[in-house]
């Protein structure tokens, strides 16, 4: 039996911008990384958006703003609820950079 895997970018491919992937294999889809860049652009929000109702899991590859910036967001005002998976580490810096984030903007 053979998988289709299919690697779809939302960004972070053909310049610096945040990293955000749609990984499919067969019929579940994985996002992998939903960064957002430090100005809070829109634009990275809407390719994710379209797609939302799609996700079935996130997948986090490192703790930083630019890999898992937008993941509040998502959960709170797109309505992502969908398992999300991380290695203690970066679930933990995870929490501290963004809370750190969150006190810059207070």
């Amino acid at each position: 039996m053979t998988s289709i895997i299919r690697l779809t970018p939302f960004s972070g491919v053909l310049d610096e911008t945040p990293l955000c992937y749609m990984l499919q294999v067969d019929e579940f889809r994985f996002l992998l990384d939903c960064g957002w860049d430090e100005h809070f652009s829109l634009q990275h929000m809407e390719n994710v958006n379209k797609h939302i109702g799609q996700i079935d899991a996130v997948l986090l590859s490192y703790p930083d703003n630019t890999h898992l910036g937008l993941l509040p967001y998502l959960v709170g005002k797109s309505g992502l609820s969908c398992p999300i998976y991380a290695t203690i580490p970066v679930y933990k810096m995870g929490q501290m950079f963004m809370y750190d984030l969150y006190q810059v903007f207070i």
